[in-house]
């Protein structure tokens, strides 16, 4: 069992993208996270449309939708398509027991955490894994996908959460 956060990063999320196009923030946060890719056919998987992310399994990923921080999920692994698959080059797979979303967490709290932090954007950003705990506390509205209980992990998730 891993106690140690390997990596936060920051994962763009673009209302263009054909998944989330026309959706708000509840509705990405309510309809995708929660109810989508926790369960089949998703189990966990999430398409990218050009590029994922070069990260570590356990790193912490950390959702940006409209200028803000929605949701975050623990990486399982990553998988790059031989051939596109209806536009997407590849998927994350993330721990479904570890998927929550929260109140957005703006730029100006994520500054005060991590002062490194410039803005959102298009790209990927690295965050200093041991200031997470920090953002945690700070966190809001959090709930988990419900009915996951039979799906359990041998492991434990690496989120340990509270709802506040």
């Amino acid at each position: 069992m891993r106690n140690r956060i390997p990596a936060v990063r920051i994962l763009p999320m673009s209302a263009k993208e054909k998944s989330f196009r026309g959706r708000s923030v509840e509705d990405v946060q309510l309809g995708f996270f929660l109810e989508e890719l926790p369960f089949p056919p998703k189990n966990g998987r999430y398409r990218y449309p050009t590029a994922g992310l070069n990260a570590d399994p356990g790193t912490v990923v950390l959702f940006q939708y409209t200028g803000a921080i929605i949701a975050s999920a623990t990486l399982s692994h990553s998988e790059r398509f031989d051939e596109p698959e209806n536009g997407y080059r590849g998927a994350l797979w993330f721990d479904v027991n570890s998927i929550r979303t929260f109140a957005p967490v703006g730029r100006e709290t994520l500054r005060k955490i991590w002062p490194e932090f410039r803005n959102f954007g298009h790209v990927k950003q690295y965050l200093n894994p041991a200031k997470y705990p920090a953002f945690k506390k700070q966190l809001v509205d959090v709930t988990a996908p419900e009915g996951l209980e039979s799906r359990r992990l041998a492991a434990p998730s690496l989120h340990v959460w509270a709802k506040s």
